[in-house]
């Protein structure tokens, strides 16, 4: 900013030394008054404080050397973003013939000071005492330990390079250029009020096209290098989705995006921001088999989502290699313990039947509804070369109900019947253990995960009695449901699963086409189907399964009274629609396909149009938010920013400066906005004055920049405290 300092998801003000006035008091004299000293009558304060916080650092490098080695990349990756911008200002300032008082990357307190002499180099290190070595009629510096590379001190060129304590963000100080007001009056031909406007909108403007340009040079090296992305490939289609609802399954290859055929998984998830609400997005698909045809799909809200964003209900695709990245010694010895597998694992099989895909894999897993699978491994040993199968039992829960796209009520059943839910992981001050089963909660026995949900936000803020089944004997307890932080969502502090040991119904409910929805009442103990002994809903899916086609009668027990429901049996098996899912997760790698140019020419032309997508998408998001079609909760700030780099540095290196790309992009389009003291809010400044013939009054600029201040700082806290409630 202004010109210009830069920051990732928000651009950060500059905050830059100004001109001291008659009236002024410099912070420099302040702390000489204020701070205290030692017998000699130097500053102890901020020596003291700065080998405080050497020694806290060097004690966390030397007990983390991989954080601090991930954590100086994100450094050294945002300062180089900032730099290219502040470079955008600083060269065209100089090429103007205006005097460049300080270049810095990073907010003060300055760090590092650098500045040529005639016969040396000046170095200046905060914090220490304040600097004597300036003329009356200087500006005065930042306090400073100052001392002298080479023969003397000579004259001193007009720039000092900085290196700020605060990293979100950066400055060009020139002469005659203030963000808080109209600067001091100069008759010095290099002062930047004394250019003509055209040429200060370009010094202005140069930061966003260097931040465009550097984006660009990046996205154009790494694709004539190689880079590894996400293909546009389907690995999962959510339930009842505008994908499915356009017939995309699992395995379908995304060539084509409202004719852009330069695509990965990243236009397949961008393309709903970038398209209007309601508008149709097409989509050339490539089936596994070889033949292609063209879908149009539009983007639509899932009341289910944790974000109020337009979605397509399309996962992308994982490979069947247990992730190869993991290093930590201790999560890949809890890999072993919990499954047997560790990185590099391949897939290979489940339940018998081989896999070649990993949505197959799923699938398979899915369907199996029994309780745990069995998965074969290949293990290839990296020094001999040899291979070996691997056996591993996967433990498997069902899910209370399905994951539809629009209804969160979409019950689990097993021909139309509905089990109990019990506890598959609570938080440890729920008071719920895992394998509770949920008896009753308020006045409902027996609840299904509906009845649940509506009974626990019916007692939000207040107590609420549940009684569970634990190891045969009920226990009641009490709970006081509630939001957590930053959340709309009123919870118990569980995750339920289905009961499906004990063949006991909650409820039964439609099982959809001209199949009725079974006479059995709530509570009612399933005891035989088809005349087959059953104790678990496993023996039900098992018989059902085994009687295809037929009509089977599901005989019950409720209140010492028995009864039947007589249930016709598709081909397909279709009146079954739970599922199974593996209580922990798999950690399968992400398809990733290398992303090449064939030629510089290629590659200029793919640098062009991921520059022009991610810009595009910034844009579009600002503009949603004004509409309010994307919810500011969408956003990151600095915080989540940071997180998402130092994650993304510790996975992947290119990955990292692929992410930086991005951000350059961002920058680019945060910093051009209309706004006060940011590039874009000086910009329009200076084309009033183009117009006006004049400047705006030095009055007016003030208030306008401190409001600006005061806008921007508050975003900036707002976003601060948005990412640490996510993250949390």
């Amino acid at each position: 900013m202004g010109p210009a300092g830069s920051g990732p998801g928000i651009a950060p003000v500059k905050i830059g030394p100004r001109k001291l006035r008659t009236h002024d008091v410099s912070e420099e004299s302040m702390t000489e008054r204020t701070e205290p000293k030692n017998v000699q009558g130097k500053p102890i304060l901020r020596p003291l404080l700065t080998g405080i916080i050497l020694v806290l650092a060097a004690v966390f490098v030397f007990k983390n050397p991989v954080s601090a080695w991930y954590i100086l990349l994100v450094a050294i990756g945002f300062g180089a973003v900032i730099m290219i911008h502040e470079f955008g200002h600083f060269i065209v300032a100089k090429l103007s013939g205006i005097k460049v008082e300080a270049f810095s990357i990073g907010f003060p307190p300055t760090l590092l000071g650098l500045q040529k002499t005639e016969k040396g180099l000046r170095v200046r290190i905060l914090p220490g005492s304040p600097r004597k070595d300036q003329e009356d009629d200087a500006e005065p510096a930042e306090a400073g330990t100052v001392f002298m590379l080479g023969k003397g001190n000579g004259k001193a060129s007009d720039t000092e390079y900085r290196i700020g304590l605060v990293p979100f963000g950066g400055f060009v100080k020139m002469l005659g250029q203030e963000d808080t007001g109209a600067a001091e009056v100069t008759d010095d031909p290099r002062s930047y009020a004394n250019k003509p406007v055209i040429v200060r909108i370009a010094v202005v403007a140069a930061g966003v096209i260097f931040n465009a340009i550097s984006a660009f040079l990046i996205f154009m090296i790494v694709f004539l290098v190689g880079m590894d992305l996400s293909p546009a490939v389907v690995g999962n289609v959510q339930l009842n989705s505008p994908a499915e609802r356009a017939g995309i399954v699992a395995g379908d290859r995304i060539v084509e995006v409202n004719g852009e055929r330069f695509v990965d998984f990243t236009n397949v998830v961008l393309a709903p921001a970038l398209s209007a609400r309601g508008e149709e997005i097409t989509f050339g698909i490539e089936r596994a088999d070889g033949t292609r045809k063209t879908v149009n799909v539009v983007a639509e809200e899932s009341p289910m989502a944790a974000l109020p964003l337009r979605e397509l209900g399309i996962e992308r695709a994982s490979t069947l290699t247990i992730e190869r990245g993991i290093t930590d010694p201790e999560i890949i010895e809890k890999m072993k313990e919990t499954f047997g597998v560790q990185p590099g694992d391949v897939a290979k099989s489940v339940n018998g039947e081989p896999v070649n895909a990993h949505w197959e894999l799923t699938d398979k897993i899915e369907n199996s509804l029994t309780p745990q699978a069995s998965i074969a491994f290949e293990r290839t040993d990296p020094k001999t070369g040899q291979t070996e199968i691997v056996n591993v039992d996967v433990p498997l829960y069902w899910p209370a109900r399905r994951n539809n796209f629009k209804v969160e009520f979409d019950l689990a059943h097993i021909a139309g019947i509905v089990p109990r839910i019990k506890v598959l992981t609570a938080e440890r001050a729920t008071e719920l253990q895992p394998r509770d089963i949920i008896t009753k909660i308020g006045d409902v026995e027996n609840p299904t995960y509906e009845e649940l949900r509506e009974v626990t936000i019916a007692h939000e803020g207040r107590e609420m009695p549940i009684t569970v089944l634990r190891n045969n004997k009920e226990i009641t307890i009490t709970r006081i449901p509630k939001k957590p932080h930053g959340s709309d969502r009123v919870q118990l502090g569980i995750v339920p699963a289905l009961d499906v040991e004990h063949a006991v119904a909650a409820g039964v409910v439609d099982i959809g086409g001209n199949t009725e929805k079974p006479a059995i009442p709530k509570g009612a103990t399933i005891t035989a189907v088809a005349g087959e002994p059953v104790g678990s809903f496993y023996d039900i899916v098992q018989t059902i399964r085994a009687n295809k086609g037929r009509t089977v009668e599901i005989a019950y027990e409720a209140d010492g009274v028995t009864g039947s429901a007589a249930i016709a049996v598709p081909a397909d098996c279709s009146i079954i629609s739970a599922v199974s899912e593996p209580t922990t997760i798999l950690p399968f790698e992400y398809l990733k396909e290398t992303y090449k140019a064939s030629s510089p020419l290629q590659a200029i032309s793919w640098g062009v149009k991921k520059t022009h997508m991610f810009i595009a998408q910034t844009y579009v998001t600002l503009q949603r938010l004004i509409t309010r079609e994307v919810s500011p909760k969408a956003l990151s700030g600095p915080v989540g920013i940071v997180s998402m780099s130092y994650k993304i540095a510790s996975q992947s290196i290119p990955d990292y400066i692929y992410f930086l790309g991005l951000i350059s992009s961002c920058i680019a389009v945060m910093n051009l906005l209309p706004l006060p003291i940011v590039d874009g809010g000086v910009i329009v400044l200076l084309i009033i004055e183009k117009l006006k013939g004049s400047p705006i009054s030095p009055r007016v600029q003030e208030a306008i920049s401190y409001a600006g201040l005061v806008f921007l700082g508050a975003v900036f806290l707002w976003l601060t405290y948005n990412d640490i409630t996510n993250l949390l």
